[in-house]
């Protein structure tokens, strides 16, 4: 089955915390809906879903900051959830949080930034993930160019 990413709706929030709750990446609380809701509105943030069958199986959150070392701008992949049900396998599942990073770049990208961050706890959570998609160390950050 084909994995589509695109734009979070405010019809996907529910089911983005719940996942983003269930595999244990840092929203826990029914206000964190609004919070996403709320991110939805900012030029400066992000939200996608990855969408199986009309069903969201992974979520990404994308914040962009102003930074004098790299750059005008970089973007910070904030969250980071793919579902852990059996409807997907693993290689699945990598194929889905592939796609959702490199939505996240493309976003960043084109908003300005020159480099791509993911911060603790998520640098540690898949360190496979992010090798295989180019980041490097960076200090107490992985990083990657995206010009």
């Amino acid at each position: 089955m084909e994995v589509h990413v695109r734009s979070a709706r405010l019809t996907d929030l529910d089911s983005a915390v719940r996942m983003l709750a269930h595999v244990g990446v840092g929203l826990e609380q029914r206000n964190d809906v609004d919070y996403l809701r709320n991110l939805l509105f900012v030029p400066s943030a992000t939200i996608v879903v990855a969408e199986r069958e009309r069903r969201v199986v992974g979520v990404g959150v994308l914040a962009i900051r102003p930074s004098v070392r790299s750059g005008p701008f970089v973007g910070i992949v904030d969250e980071l959830g793919v579902e852990q049900a059996p409807t997907l396998d693993a290689a699945e599942r990598r194929r889905v949080a592939d796609d959702i990073v490199e939505h996240l770049a493309t976003s960043a990208r084109n908003k300005g930034c020159t480099r791509v961050e993911v911060t603790e706890p998520l640098a540690s959570a898949e360190p496979s993930l992010w090798k295989r998609l180019g980041f490097a160390s960076r200090g107490r950050t992985l990083g990657r160019s995206i010009d």
